[in-house]
């Protein structure tokens, strides 16, 4: 069974959780496409934070803390960190902060089994992909595969190999 945890819900997780971190705004709807191939493909049960909201206002300072509070918070409960870098229109600057910032978080939190609760992959042309590269390899003594011709349905399939990982 999959489980659907959006921003701002406060429900929470029933299974194993994955945080579906990346690009969420000026972005393609990624989120929905691994969403959709996650519900198709046999797995174990799972709960999955989307951080994309339907109708966000950009400009709106009480819903912009609330969205970064939200997201803080799942950030701490998830199992499995999964990021996603798509070659769009915004280099997704905050993603390469979240990015280093959870792969610690992972390595405290699970000291034994770490590596293999982090998922990123970045999409052919991505303008960044060396920084994430870079910070990747440093920050996990390349413990970690970042996939860089990536798409949403390949993320997908290193989510599931991910959720069949772990204990």
């Amino acid at each position: 069974m999959i489980q659907i945890i959006t921003a701002p819900s406060i429900e929470l997780p029933k299974f194993k959780s994955v945080f579906l971190a990346g690009g969420i705004t000026n972005c393609k709807e990624w989120q929905k496409e691994v969403i959709e191939n996650l519900k198709y493909e046999e797995y174990e049960d799972v709960s999955l934070f989307n951080p994309r909201q339907e109708h966000f206002d950009v400009s709106d300072k009480s819903a912009s803390y609330k969205q970064i509070l939200w997201e803080f918070e799942r950030l701490e409960k998830m199992d499995i960190f999964s990021m996603y870098y798509c070659n769009d229109n915004s280099d997704q600057p905050i993603c390469m902060y979240e990015l280093g910032r959870n792969i610690v978080r992972m390595q405290n939190r699970f000291p034994s089994d770490w590596e293999k609760r982090i998922v990123i992959s970045v999409e052919d042309g991505y303008r960044r992909k060396a920084d994430v590269l870079i910070q990747t390899e440093l920050a996990t003594q390349n413990k970690v595969f970042v996939d860089c011709n990536a798409t949403p349905d390949l993320h997908s399939q290193y989510i599931m190999r991910a959720i069949k990982n772990i204990e």
